[in-house]
């Protein structure tokens, strides 16, 4: 995937996107809202997850903008595409499983106990539901609606304008916009407090190395979207609070930061030198 992969026929693909992306999450999310303000949230209605498909139609409807269903065939092929190197699927599967042991080896060293393997991946977002289950809902939700807009659709239309580092950036930016109503709502997030800081950087650097690994998978987002419902299996359980989302979160800010730099330096090496001044000698004919 490159900045000039493909001119769309229509203009104005972004702000489709992101009207739909918006309009549809939060739409969906603002009964949440209200019922929070009032009655309060016993527990997490099933809209909660539906909500994030918002992204992912923004997508469909950008792509039927620009260049009708040919358009949407074209970004599917792409996104969903399985021609990328096998270190891809090492990556969006490995690198959440080295979280993990990561994660429970800091606990043990903090709290000097593991951490309950009964627990593992159980949240009460989804109660009765087995940890294999948790991480389906994870894929087929905010792994997949999420990441079929983000790194699927709005990064490659970014980069058609800018550099990956800056498309990158701006697709952070959006991506912690488009969380607002969660913050009314969600006691993942409500209980933040000056925590929005931390993470918010970490949404920053997280979106570098979704980036780094979308490039490096020819475009695709399989392991990206594996990667982002394995990170919210391990951080969005119950048993995560504290240690184990904290350490992850620290993990995944390092590798953001390295592949910052990688982008930064892509986009350098990208950038054509000046062309040099011709000579003052004149070809008599």
């Amino acid at each position: 995937m490159t900045a000039q992969e493909s001119t769309p026929d229509r203009r104005g693909g972004i702000l489709v996107f992101l009207t739909v992306a918006f309009a549809v999450t939060w739409a969906i999310w603002a009964p949440l809202v209200v019922q929070a303000e009032t009655a309060g949230l016993e527990r997490m209605p099933w809209t909660f997850f539906l909500a994030s498909g918002g992204p992912l139609c923004g997508a469909l409807a950008a792509s039927v903008w620009e260049a009708g269903w040919g358009g949407v065939a074209a970004w599917a092929r792409r996104a969903f595409s399985l021609r990328f190197g096998r270190v891809w699927w090492v990556a969006g599967i490995g690198m959440p499983l080295a979280y993990l042991v990561m994660a429970w080896l800091a606990t043990f060293v903090f709290a000097g106990t593991w951490p309950d393997p009964a627990g593992f991946g159980l949240t009460e977002k989804l109660p009765g539901l087995a940890w294999p289950a948790v991480a389906l809902v994870w894929v087929l939700t905010f792994g997949l609606g999420e990441e079929a807009g983000w790194r699927g659709w709005l990064l490659p239309a970014l980069m058609r304008r800018v550099s990956a580092f800056w498309a990158t950036l701006i697709v952070a930016a959006v991506w912690i916009a488009w969380h607002a109503p969660a913050f009314l709502f969600n006691p993942t997030y409500t209980a933040m407090g000056a925590g929005i800081v931390g993470w918010m950087l970490a949404l920053v650097c997280g979106s570098f190395l979704l980036s780094w690994m979308t490039l490096g998978a020819r475009g695709s987002i399989v392991p990206v979207l594996l990667w982002h419902a394995g990170f919210d299996l391990l951080t969005a359980a119950d048993q995560s609070a504290g240690v184990i989302a904290s350490t992850i979160s620290a993990i995944v800010m390092v590798q953001g930061l390295v592949c910052a730099w990688l982008l930064w330096q892509r986009g350098r090496a990208n950038v054509s030198p000046a062309p040099r001044r011709a000579g003052r000698r004149s070809v008599r004919t």
